[in-house]
């Protein structure tokens, strides 16, 4: 039997040394994981990214996006990732950390909490 279990600190080591991060949800998920990842890389690595994840939106400019359910298109977009030039990838990877990185905590949880006002909103049942 196969066990799968979540192992943060070695998550985290992973994100640290990648050269390429794929976060490929096939729905709206994994966004934090996209925006942490490349702030963890050591050396910058390339994202390629889902683009039914909500953090493509953010970064969606500097990630490799792909159609979740395209295996050929993402295999492909894997191999760019992997042979694209070491500056470019830097680069890449210090835009999304400076987009990732522009709001802090409390206006994400802010905006959550709007939102969540909002759905309760007596006028919404109108």
């Amino acid at each position: 039997m196969l066990e799968v279990k979540d192992d943060y600190p070695r998550s985290l080591a992973a994100c640290k040394i990648a050269d390429v991060l794929l976060i490929n949800p096939i729905r709206d998920g994994m966004n934090l994981v996209a925006e942490e990842g490349p702030i963890l890389s050591e050396h910058g690595c390339a994202l390629v990214l889902s683009r039914e994840a909500g953090a493509a939106s953010l970064i969606g400019d500097e990630a490799l996006l792909v159609n979740p359910y395209d295996i050929s298109a993402t295999a492909e977009a894997l191999h760019a990732a992997l042979t694209m030039a070491v500056p470019e990838r830097q680069r890449r990877c210090a835009a999304i950390t400076a987009a990732a990185s522009a709001a802090a905590p409390q206006h994400w949880l802010a905006a959550q909490l709007d939102s969540l006002d909002r759905l309760d909103s007596p006028d919404r049942l109108e």
